[in-house]
């Protein structure tokens, strides 16, 4: 049974970002994204490596691709939120903040991110 997951891409890009190989996982990242672009979760992941590493506009680069793709994903509007927010976009931090609310009004992500955007 374990033989079914071991060839599982996202599987493996997890565990480098876990052991904090973030340029082994950006690398590997972007050689599976070439096959697997229209997979939401392997565009997440690589955002997500992205904004561990500090690089906003490609964080949010692949957070749109996410959205393209599954445009309630709360993670992904999040994100884009918590940059928005560093960056004093107070507007784009609203319309993410509006987004996650249709979706989850009770959403605790949602209600640190206002807490933050009241603070300027």
């Amino acid at each position: 049974m374990t033989g079914l997951f071991k060839n599982n891409p996202r599987r493996k890009l997890r565990k480098l970002v876990k052991e904090k190989k973030y340029d082994e996982a950006l690398k590997f990242g972007h050689e599976i994204e070439k096959s697997l672009k229209h997979d939401p979760d392997i565009l997440f992941i690589i955002g997500t490596i992205y904004f561990i590493i500090g690089d906003a506009q490609k964080t949010i680069s692949y957070m749109n691709k996410t959205l393209e793709i599954g445009q309630f994903d709360i993670d992904a509007l999040s994100i884009k939120a918590s940059i928005f927010l560093n960056q004093k976009k107070k507007s784009q931090v609203i319309e993410c903040c509006e987004k996650i609310r249709m979706i989850d009004p009770k959403n605790k992500a949602l209600k640190e991110i206002e807490q933050e955007l009241e603070k300027f």
